[in-house]
């Protein structure tokens, strides 16, 4: 007696019984479960798939497919007499049973853990019904365009990227490009996400928070708009907007990280304390100077960061700015950058800084890019900083510039330091 093979077959029974579990427990109330769908019928359906590999490594893998095709055979039959007397025409039992079939087989072909998992997943799948079609429901369409989208970008679009130096200077890397958009994309849907899930039931400040991680530009726009419309809770929007930018320099820290450590080792403290000061301030304001009763009253919406279009664009200005960092410093050295930098920060801090950080992969000076990122940080700042005064008011101007530039100045005095 072979006790390697009585474990491989007690496994493959065992798996049968993980996924009858979930559809014996559905069907509990009936004595026969509907003929397949007991626990008794999944757990033979797994033990038979086992005895059947087994068999087939003796006379051959067409007694597998004999057998795999009288037990499909056989759920067909049950099928349709079953949906005659319940009026289900539903398949999900059939294929389960047929799955649990061809596990029982895997277990006993080598690939035990791997049969293991998949039945725990598909005894997973079977059960969270519920869950999943509330989950479909609740999701809108542009939502699930949007993860189709980054899913196409990371196992569709990113394995087809050459991984070398291309076009002028050797500046460009397409497939680094492509996983520097993947990165960018999925923290703006994480945040998107978590935005809609949690922005409302759990305060202003974590609003504020998960804004930092989707667009602290886009929460400073919507946050200053509501406080010009209720003045009265500008202190509110004040501590969410710090917050958010104070959110926003950690989060930098690890996109450059992502693509340079030395770079990100440099610009560790400075960001840092760059943000610490506005979380803190943010937390003061909220437990000293807001109104209990006004933390739940805000949400912002966060327009869907995955599109097919808003990754192409952002591909283009990753490419725009490779070349023109390596163009600037060919033709006017530091200056060159400092200036792109500066005009890279009127819109966007994260592109700039990710294309110095690619750079300085390529022996590109270290002390103009932490300089570099520093200023397209200075200049978002401050024009972040005239949007709560142009589109919000003077004292929502004044908690957040007051803030958000005293982090600004601690941080540079920390750089130079380094």
């Amino acid at each position: 007696m072979n006790l390697n093979v009585l474990v491989q077959l007690a496994i493959a029974l065992a798996l049968g019984v993980i996924i009858g579990l979930e559809r014996g427990w559905r069907n509990r109330a009936d004595d026969e479960g509907f003929g397949d769908s007991g626990l008794r019928n999944f757990a033979i359906s797994g033990l038979l798939g086992g005895i059947s590999a087994l068999l087939a490594q003796n006379w051959g893998f067409g007694v597998l497919v004999g057998i795999f095709l009288g037990l499909a055979g056989l759920a067909a039959t049950a099928y349709v007499l079953t949906a005659q007397k319940s009026g289900d025409y539903g398949t999900t039992t059939e294929l389960a049973l047929l799955t649990t079939f061809c596990l029982g087989a895997l277990a006993l072909s080598g690939f035990t853990q791997e049969a293991i998992a998949v039945a725990v997943v598909v005894a997973w799948i079977l059960g969270a019904k519920p869950e999943l079609t509330k989950t479909l429901n609740w999701l809108q369409r542009q939502e699930l365009l949007a993860t189709l989208q980054l899913l196409l970008i990371a196992v569709v679009v990113l394995p087809l990227l050459p991984n070398q130096a291309i076009g002028p200077w050797n500046a460009l890397n397409p497939q680094a490009i492509g996983w520097l958009v993947l990165l960018i994309a999925g923290i703006s849907y994480i945040g998107y996400f978590a935005i809609r899930l949690l922005g409302s039931k759990v305060g202003l400040l974590l609003t504020g928070f998960f804004g930092g991680i989707a667009s602290s530009t886009a929460l400073t726009v919507s946050f200053s708009r509501m406080a010009k419309q209720q003045p009265s809770e500008t202190l509110s929007f004040a501590a969410g907007i710090v917050l958010a930018n104070g959110i926003m320099a950690p989060r930098l820290l690890l996109v450059i990280a992502v693509v340079s450590q030395t770079l990100a080792y440099k610009l560790a403290a400075p960001l840092l304390i760059l943000g610490a000061i506005p979380i803190i301030a943010a937390v003061a304001i909220a437990r000293w100077k807001i109104d209990p009763q006004t933390k739940n009253l805000t949400t912002i919406t966060v327009s869907n960061p995955v599109e097919i279009g808003s990754a192409l664009q952002y591909t283009a200005l990753l490419v725009i700015l490779s070349l023109l960092v390596r163009w600037a410093k060919e033709e006017f050295g530091e200056q060159g950058i400092y200036l792109l930098s500066a005009l890279s920060g009127l819109a966007d801090v994260d592109a700039v800084s990710l294309s110095l950080a690619n750079a300085v992969q390529d022996d590109f000076s270290i002390t103009v890019a932490m300089y570099g990122v520093w200023l397209a940080i200075t200049v978002n700042t401050l024009v972040k900083v005239g949007f709560t005064r142009a589109i919000g008011n003077l004292k929502l101007a004044y908690w957040c510039g007051s803030v958000m530039l005293s982090g600004l100045v601690a941080g540079f005095l920390v750089l130079l330091a380094v």
